[in-house]
């Protein structure tokens, strides 16, 4: 089963350079520091806890950034195929008329 995009090819390439855009500044969390400041705290489970949290979300936004690199990668694919589908078309049209006239 087929299933319509309802986008352009412009409209693709344009969210997949928005996807790597945004990701630029946000490629690698590095919570290392907030996690060395549960020593601070004074208190064993807290710092404990602290330094598990700061590893979850480094570990969450790794996941989430690899995510969002397939999904801009998919788009950019689906582009290319897209304006060869396009191009293949025109080709097409071009070598009928050109048979007919």
């Amino acid at each position: 089963m087929t299933t319509d995009l309802g986008v352009g090819p412009g409209t693709l390439k344009k969210g997949a350079g928005d996807i790597l855009e945004i990701l630029t500044p946000v490629k690698k969390v590095d919570l290392e520091d907030s996690s060395k400041a549960g020593d601070d705290l004074g208190d064993d489970d807290a710092a404990k806890a602290l330094t598990a949290f700061c590893a979850t979300w480094e570990m969450g936004a790794g996941f989430l950034n690899d995510c969002a690199a397939t999904l801009a990668q998919g788009l950019n694919s689906a582009n290319k195929d897209f304006d060869a589908t396009d191009q293949a078309i025109r080709d097409a049209v071009d070598s009928v008329k050109t048979d007919l006239g």
